[in-house]
């Protein structure tokens, strides 16, 4: 429920107003620290100034305006640092006019965010407050609505003239209470049994007659997983719902974009500066449990053990199809790299790939350019497989037994063939003296590394002139962008190599050839991934930071710059 915040009223006109809250302003975003208000009413030369501080991002408030014959206004926007980060002027009509929620747009004070969303405030006649609770019954939620006027006070409402929304019919459906302020939220009868409410959680929207609208999510929904590409990033949520952020020229976030990124550089192409929902492939259950992000195109699995993909010039999702023995084949985990994809089977533990196969990278001979997600071919090598990973044009897999390591594709930079080998075909197999477990393989398109186990530390090969991994000694999780490489320890992160988008998140843009730390917050990560020159963290919490390269909006604040040199949250939306 909102907490109301105490507003300050600086200075005011006893003629045009009144010292009673007659409005309700709202505004929200990810660094608001506090709101400036400056209204000058037409005809009087009294300035009224308002300041708010917001809680957790969110100014949510009482503003007194005038009642009679509008004002101008200039409203700012200011960061926990005090710098201007929004900031517009305008005319407002009087209170007695506003009828339905006024919504007035900020744009933003960088000069580089040219195609920002910017920050919108509203302002309103009323005030609504959602909470949610469970009824004592399994799977069953109230939800309870109080409207208010901007002092606070019960609205005289009819509870009939509330209208309900459910993001999720699918699986929910919403009876509003009669007589009452609130609705009871109860799973429909196709609702799987072992499913609970929260592993799928909706969202329920209340609206008054004026259109003012206030939505509640009834359940968290952190995120488990993040993945980084070349210039796009994806992240996937506890309920398998997957979003996607960054460069969209090849249809690479599985949803249609109109806004258009201008890149510090020289081109402008489409982007989504945060993070948006993937849309629904048709015939999928719309939930996904592994996703990975390439260059041109993203791989996801979703909960029915189906691989899809997505990009390489559209957003439209195209399911792999795969068969052994007339028997179709279910997939676990995915890879992604510039223009292909593999994920491993279920059960079996088989490499499957897909896609631009210019270099093997498939598995496929290089004679075959292309192979068909229809008929993807499996990895002809004799091992099972525990992990798969895609650079570039290069794919490496990680044996069952955690022993043996397989890479097959592009070797320009050695990033294939690697230090110590043995090739049969076109797969070459690294060896680490025996029986040394290898834990983790990250790639990137000039570059592979692996964590090895028996405190054996890290090794890179490929594009590693600036990288001395030694100082890692043996991390959990590791990722490889396309001149740096990250890791984390004891859930601490840090990053090594080139610097020039600040991907080493230090908060600067200078280079390192050992690990430095990332700097905080958030101070601790589960989990870290690569993109070719940004990085992203997944927090214990369930939130992401990104940070490096933002010519895109690949790391999700809602503006495209060009680097984002700290780690920042993103957003869910």
């Amino acid at each position: 429920m909102y907490r109301l915040l105490t507003f300050v009223l600086i200075a005011f006109s006893l003629q045009a107003f009144s010292a009673e809250p007659n409005a309700f302003i709202e505004a929200s975003g990810e660094d608001l620290a506090y709101l400036s208000v400056q209204l000058r009413p037409k005809g009087d030369k009294e300035l009224l100034e308002f300041k708010f501080r917001a809680d957790d991002g969110s100014v949510s408030e009482g503003i007194t305006l005038p009642r009679e014959g509008g004002a101008d206004y200039e409203i700012t926007a200011f960061d926990t640092e005090g710098r201007v980060t929004y900031s517009g002027k305008g005319s407002i009509p009087p209170f007695s006019a506003i009828d339905r929620p006024l919504r007035v747009g900020l744009p933003s004070t960088d000069k580089e965010d040219v195609k920002g969303d910017g920050l919108v405030v509203s302002l309103s006649r009323e005030r609504l407050l959602l909470d949610a609770f469970e009824s004592g019954e399994p799977n069953n939620y109230i939800v309870d609505l109080q409207p208010l006027d901007a002092g606070g006070n019960p609205l005289k409402l009819d509870p009939n003239d509330i209208k309900w929304g459910l993001t999720d019919p699918t699986h929910f459906e919403l009876l509003p209470l009669k007589d009452r302020f609130q609705a009871r939220l109860v799973p429909k009868d196709t609702f799987p049994v072992l499913i609970k409410l929260c592993d799928v959680p909706p969202v329920v929207v209340a609206c008054t007659t004026s259109g003012l609208c206030k939505a509640i999510r009834i359940c968290p929904d952190p995120f488990v997983m993040v993945s980084a590409g070349g210039s796009h990033t994806c992240g996937l949520t506890k309920s398998g719902a997957a979003l996607c952020w960054g460069l969209n020229n090849e249809g690479q976030l599985g949803s249609t974009t109109t806004n258009a990124c201008n890149s510090a550089v020289t081109l402008t192409s489409l982007c989504s500066t945060r993070p948006q929902r993937v849309v629904c492939p048709a015939g999928a259950p719309c939930r996904f449990s592994h996703i990975s992000v390439g260059q041109t195109l993203t791989v996801a699995i979703d909960t029915n053990g189906d691989a899809w993909w997505w990009g390489r010039g559209s957003p439209n999702h195209n399911k792999v199809t795969a068969t052994l023995a007339g028997n179709q084949v279910s997939f676990s985990t995915s890879a992604a790299g510039y223009g292909h994809g593999c994920a491993i089977s279920s059960g079996r533990s088989e490499v499957w790939c897909w896609g631009t196969n210019a270099h093997g990278e498939t598995g496929a001979p290089p004679s075959s350019t292309e192979v068909p997600h229809t008929a993807p071919v499996r990895a002809l090598v004799p091992m099972k497989f525990r992990k798969v990973v895609a650079g570039g044009e290069h794919t490496c897999g990680i044996g069952s037994g955690g022993v043996d390591i397989v890479c097959w594709g592009r070797d320009d930079e050695n990033q294939t063939r690697g230090p110590n080998s043995s090739q049969i075909g076109q797969f070459f197999f690294q060896h680490f003296g025996g029986l040394t477990p290898i834990l983790d393989v990250a790639t990137s398109s000039n570059k592979t590394c692996v964590i090895l186990g028996n405190n054996n530390g890290v090794r890179c090969w490929g594009a590693t002139v600036l990288l001395n991994v030694t100082p890692f000694g043996n991390p959990e999780h590791m990722a490889a962008g396309f001149g740096h490489v990250c890791a984390t320890s004891n859930q601490q992160a840090s990053c090594v190599g080139t610097n020039n988008w600040g991907e080493l998140g230090t908060g600067t843009m200078t280079l390192s050839t050992t690990p430095v730390p990332v700097k905080a917050p958030p101070a601790l990560y589960a989990n870290i991934a690569a993109g070719d020159s940004h990085s992203c963290g997944l927090t214990p919490d369930g939130d992401i930071a990104c940070w490096g390269s933002n010519v895109w909006g690949q790391v999700g604040t809602g503006a495209a710059t060009y680097s984002v040199k700290d780690p920042t949250k993103v957003p869910m939306p």
